[in-house]
């Protein structure tokens, strides 16, 4: 990996495309070819020694409007829409102001070029591409089966039937969290499933959107971080499988890595063992418990509700395991083939966003056959629209959050910041700067798998044929669902917020102080402890004391409003 020793980066005009790219120090055993401050080096890899404005050549080819800044003006666009987000409240203006920042960089500084191209081009040409169209599709989708089950009674029935299997607000919060890990096969049908079904369940025991938000969004990625059978499989195995074939590893394969760095992923893991407590013993601390302190003292205030009217279990439960029996199989058949036999390379192979639209869409027919015992075709239809309608808020956001990160992409921001930490640490420490590094992309990009895409190549080659391999490809996954966990511009932030029906930047603020104080606990007892050698299961073991002395003497109870006892609150 080359040294940096100038944050020097590249603003490169060429059809429309834009690339960011640094300044080497060391250029021993290169093919070099010099002119007026540019180095060519291979592929699309161009490297720069000086700041300012000229024309270069790229593969032989002349190329005019080389544009060299300073690499950390690539940190402008997320640390200000990141910062606007969590001091003003606001998610939309902070989202474009930073989009349009990035494109202010990227236009040579010039704002109505800035503005022309925000509105014009990247927000629509982010929206277009496959995969975002997908989840959007997924996201109404799934919105408009709400709608009619909702208007069909449906929730009404799902609500009245778990009341009478769940007795207090703890059992609701476990629900939740066992919910959650049950639908580990991806990140995505994991945040909107679990967070529409349980909201009108944690809602009725007094459990705050804010405390959904965060046990939905802590049982998506990190749970399907650590599933040896995910939609994530695919992406980690070939980032994987390239960096070993390009370094000539030939007696290891990325499926085999991953599988034996799963008892280093510390914070997935104790994330999920974190939300168990936070389920379990009714405590909080920080932000959370004030709202968990309002959620109770509204819940008490309405003590007296009106009978509800009697919905139908069916409606309510059906569709939902439609949608996920539906994306299960079609991820299985659209990922086998011929040559395709394990359920790893199933996995590996499928079409994940298709397979959410399958099941989206099959949830809807579903829904809309099953309410017409309650209601007339038109009515489901109006539910219907009416359940889009609820999705299109999440959907400017998404598309606005999408933008952000490919303008962190275009700057190469997650480059830019690996190339400020030093690489000649000692080895035993790798793995906790490897998170650390990751973690930081991960928050300032809002995306998980475009930090691995950075993470891998630049930071693995430092650790081959080393003892501390696998616990460095587990920290820079960790780092980066930790990152993206937290990161207000991130999508599965969003829409763990959005399912739930929770303010985004409450969900933001009250998610943090427990997303860092366990990616503290991963760093400094598990990743830090690694120089002692210790089987990575009692580095988790020490992390799950930390946890529980943390639960022990500084969480607090909610406060209860009942003065009676047996109020099915607690």
């Amino acid at each position: 990996m080359p040294v940096f020793s100038q944050n020097i980066g590249a603003v490169f005009h060429k059809n429309e495309s834009y690339l960011r790219l640094k300044t080497p120090i060391s250029e021993k055993g290169l093919n070099l070819l010099e002119e007026n401050g540019v180095i060519q080096i291979e592929g699309d890899s161009v490297f720069f020694k000086k700041t300012g404005s000229f024309d270069a050549k790229f593969n032989d080819k002349k190329i005019k409007k080389v544009r060299v800044i300073n690499g950390f003006l690539s940190l402008i666009p997320p640390l200000l829409a990141i910062a606007f987000a969590l001091i003003f409240k606001e998610t939309i203006i902070s989202l474009l102001l930073g989009i349009i920042s990035g494109m202010y960089i990227i236009n040579g500084f010039n704002l109505f070029g800035a503005i022309r191209d925000t509105l014009s081009n990247e927000i629509v040409s982010v929206m277009a591409t496959k995969d975002h169209v997908s989840i959007i599709i997924f996201t109404v989708l799934l919105g408009g089966m709400v709608g009619i089950i909702q208007a069909g009674g449906g929730t009404e029935a799902v609500v009245q039937y778990f009341s009478s299997k769940i007795k207090s607000r703890k059992g609701a919060m476990i629900y939740s969290w066992l919910t959650g890990i049950a639908i580990f096969f991806d990140d995505y049908s994991n945040t909107l499933i679990v967070g529409k079904t349980m909201q009108p369940i944690t809602d009725a025991y007094g459990v705050s959107r804010e405390k959904l938000s965060y046990i939905v969004d802590s049982t998506a990625a990190p749970v399907t971080a650590v599933a040896v059978i995910s939609t994530w499989i695919g992406f980690e195995i070939s980032l994987l499988n390239n960096l070993f074939h390009q370094y000539g590893i030939k007696e290891l394969d990325g499926y085999t890595a991953f599988i034996y760095s799963i008892p280093y992923l510390f914070y997935p893991i104790l994330t999920m063992v974190f939300v168990f407590f936070v389920a379990s013993t009714g405590k909080d601390f920080g932000p959370m418990r004030r709202f968990e302190i309002e959620a109770v003292k509204r819940l008490c205030k309405v003590k007296d509700v009106e009978e509800r009217k009697k919905g139908s279990l069916a409606l309510g439960l059906i569709p939902v395991l439609v949608v996920i029996a539906v994306t299960f199989a079609g991820i299985y058949f659209s990922g086998k083939g011929e040559d395709t036999n394990s359920i790893r390379e199933i996995f590996a192979n499928s079409d994940s966003f298709a397979s959410l639209i399958w099941g989206a869409s099959a949830g809807c027919f579903v829904a809309s056959i099953l309410a017409l015992k309650y209601l007339r075709i038109n009515k489901v239809i109006e539910a219907w629209i009416e359940g889009l309608k609820s999705m299109v808020l999440a959907v400017v956001i998404l598309a606005l959050a999408w933008s952000l990160g490919d303008i962190c992409g275009i700057l190469k921001t997650g480059d830019f910041v690996v190339s400020l930490f030093p690489e000649n640490f000692p080895l035993f420490l790798h793995p906790m700067l490897a998170f650390l590094v990751s973690a930081i992309i991960s928050f300032a990009t809002g995306t998980s798998w475009g930090t691995m895409a950075i993470g891998y190549p630049l930071l693995i080659p430092l650790v081959l044929n080393t003892p501390y391999l696998f616990a460095s490809i587990a920290a820079i996954l960790s780092g980066a669902v930790f990152g993206d966990h937290c990161s207000p511009i991130s999508d599965t932030t969003i829409m763990s917020s959005m399912s739930s029906g929770c303010h985004h930047i409450n969900h933001v603020r009250t998610q943090l102080p427990y997303a860092v104080t366990v990616a503290l606990i991963s760093m400094l007892f598990c990743y830090g402890l690694l120089f002692l050698h210790l089987p990575p299961f009692v580095d988790i073991t020490i992390g799950v004391i930390v946890i529980a002395l943390i639960f022990k003497y500084i969480a607090k109870p909610v406060e209860e409003c009942y003065e009676d006892e047996g109020n099915g609150v607690s």
